[in-house]
């Protein structure tokens, strides 16, 4: 088969799963880049150096999609042919209200920080992320893939929240 026609599951051969291992993913990015990479291919012809070199550009676009949760849930959906307009937003009021008190508190923080709350907070939300890709993957096994899209967009609202909060921590 034609790597550049397999899907990024196959051509790290792993098992199509939210959940991916980290160190597997790193080890065959290794075997992949030694038997690919275009400096293999310095004495070729132009075609073979210009083919190791889109091989090696999709290996690494692979890697970085199966390498990030947001990015695997969307490659995920994308080859089971799921598409969703982006402007699209989600129905579910609790949680958008969820958001909104997030936001809100955040905002709050920026004016006057405090530890304790930030901390609660980052807590709270880990769990709320924890639980949302617990549900992605109920969603996957059970192939619905609308409430698996669902969830992605909280997932992405929740690493947000999460990022704001560590970046105020930090400061």
């Amino acid at each position: 088969m034609d790597i550049l026609k397999q899907n990024f599951f196959e051509l790290f051969n792993i098992d199509i799963s939210v959940d991916i291992n980290k160190s597997d993913l790193d080890e065959k990015l290794k075997i992949l880049q030694n038997n690919f990479h275009p400096d293999k291919f310095t004495s070729g012809s132009d075609f073979e150096k210009r083919l190791a070199l889109q091989i090696s550009s999709y290996i690494n676009d692979g890697y970085k999609i199966l390498g990030d949760i947001v990015l695997r849930v969307e490659y995920i959906l994308k080859i089971n042919n799921f598409n969703k307009d982006e402007s699209t937003t989600i129905n579910d009021i609790d949680f958008l209200q969820e958001q909104i008190m997030y936001n809100e508190l955040i905002e709050s923080l920026k004016e006057k920080l405090e530890d304790n709350v930030i901390e609660d907070s980052l807590s709270d939300i880990k769990l709320k992320l924890k639980n949302t890709i617990n549900n992605i993957k109920l969603s996957y096994q059970d192939r619905e893939f609308e409430d698996m899209w669902q969830n992605l967009s909280k997932l992405r609202f929740y690493i947000n929240n999460i990022n704001e909060l560590i970046k105020m921590r930090n400061k």
